[in-house]
């Protein structure tokens, strides 16, 4: 029998970032929170992503994110966020909600600064969701799931509040999709 899901650890991530593109856009924000299956907060980090040079306008929809070059001048580079998540990934499965997009950038973003970004069996909580609802009669953005949970006290669009929305709402998905072994998790994983 393997590992219980409530004894492992997940990495779960959250970006804000400039755009929709990662071949042309950036990471402004990383979330992360550690979190065991059975809902246990280990650890929280959130930075704001600062770089050397910003161009004018590229700081994205501010009117969602909210983040100015102010905020990012207090960040960390992009390549010692990177290097904190790594630390994280070493003992714990990466997870986000709509992965593909947090994995498109984080790729990109390691590409170009030649970090070496290793993220194995990534889970993706819009998919997890959606492959519970066949009929297709509930949304799955992250605020509707949030609400449909009860869970309604974390403000949206910043990358550490996102990532704690997702690291609530994964214990709940998980249960409710009788994922109780750490080799049925193995099965979730997006691609």
């Amino acid at each position: 029998m393997s590992e219980s899901v409530a004894n492992m650890k997940f990495a779960v991530v959250d970006t804000e970032t400039t755009g929709l593109s990662p071949a042309t856009c950036s990471i402004l924000q990383l979330g992360i929170v550690v979190v065991r299956g059975d809902g246990t907060v280990e650890s929280q980090f959130s930075t704001y992503i600062k770089r050397r040079f910003w161009k004018p306008g590229r700081l994205g929809a501010h009117h969602i994110h909210g983040i100015t070059r102010r905020k990012l001048r207090k960040g960390i580079t992009i390549h010692e966020a990177l290097d904190r998540l790594s630390i994280e990934l070493k003992t714990a499965t990466f997870v986000a909600h709509n992965a593909k997009f947090d994995l498109g950038f984080l790729r990109a973003e390691a590409q170009r600064c030649g970090h070496q970004l290793v993220i194995q069996e990534p889970i993706c909580t819009l998919t997890l969701s959606r492959s519970l609802d066949p009929n297709k009669a509930h949304p799955h953005n992250l605020r509707q799931l949030a609400i449909r949970y009860g869970i309604t006290d974390v403000p949206n669009h910043d990358a550490l509040a996102d990532a704690i929305v997702t690291a609530r709402l994964l214990p709940l998905l998980l249960a409710k999709a009788n994922i109780t072994h750490a080799d049925q998790v193995a099965g979730i994983a997006a691609k």
